[in-house]
């Protein structure tokens, strides 16, 4: 990636992160501007450190930033800062993941969410490979229940209802829930092996991307919220 190309990726990331904060109402207008206009000076600087050897570098308003090469389901690699959140004594967290099993989509969504996560200290689990059979089914069951939040995501779900029966299982336990569903490429189309989320849970708490960059960004910046909501990890 070229120096410019660099900075102008820096300086998007991370203005779409601290108007996340401000929208959300985790920075006053104060802040956000403020941030905003040093970040726009910085944002060459940024790059040139995060892009280094290193991929590491702190800064006194955002914390430690952390450049990592996520994947989308076709394996190919994009660029990601990860923002570590500077407090280290958060109690840890167990999330159930269900998606379709797949190897791209396991090689992918699982490596994505181990880096988004994991900095928040949640431990991930994930769903058995087959619903028909009774004793995955009861597992599924329990693994939801003593679950503290869930995680689905819908890609190539087509005709493969797994996920959400799952998404079901959740929804009646109450499980703190966040559902990412596939809308798609950036152009009117039929979505191929994608059924939707149904509509009677759509409004709970969905996340709608067209790719894993999109995805990861969309979790990413919202996750603070999140678990804030439902006094998780405090």
């Amino acid at each position: 990636m070229a120096l410019r190309s660099r900075t102008r990726f820096v300086a998007g990331f991370l203005g779409e992160f601290l108007e996340t904060q401000f929208v959300s109402g985790q920075l006053t207008a104060d802040e956000y501007h403020s941030r905003k206009r040093k970040l726009e000076t910085d944002a060459r600087k940024l790059s040139g450190h995060l892009f280094a050897k290193t991929s590491t570098v702190d800064d006194p308003d955002l914390g430690s930033l952390t450049l990592r090469m996520l994947r989308e389901p076709d394996l190919r690699e994009f660029p990601f800062i990860q923002v570590v959140p500077r407090t280290t004594n958060r109690r840890r967290i167990r999330c159930f993941v269900g998606h379709r099993f797949t190897v791209n989509i396991e090689r992918s969504l699982r490596y994505n969410l181990r880096h988004l996560l994991e900095p928040y200290r949640i431990d991930l689990e994930w769903s058995g490979y087959d619903l028909s059979a009774h004793d995955v089914f009861e597992d599924i069951i329990r693994r939801i229940r003593t679950a503290e939040m869930c995680l689905f995501d819908n890609l190539g779900t087509l005709n493969r209802p797994n996920v959400y029966v799952e998404v079901g299982i959740a929804y009646a336990l109450e499980r703190p829930l966040i559902v990412c569903e596939y809308v798609g490429k950036r152009r009117p189309q039929a979505v191929p092996d994608t059924a939707s989320v149904p509509s009677d849970l759509a409004g709970i708490l969905t996340v709608r991307y067209h790719t894993y960059e999109e995805l990861c960004r969309q979790l990413y910046f919202k996750l603070p919220l999140f678990l804030s909501r439902h006094q998780l990890g405090g």
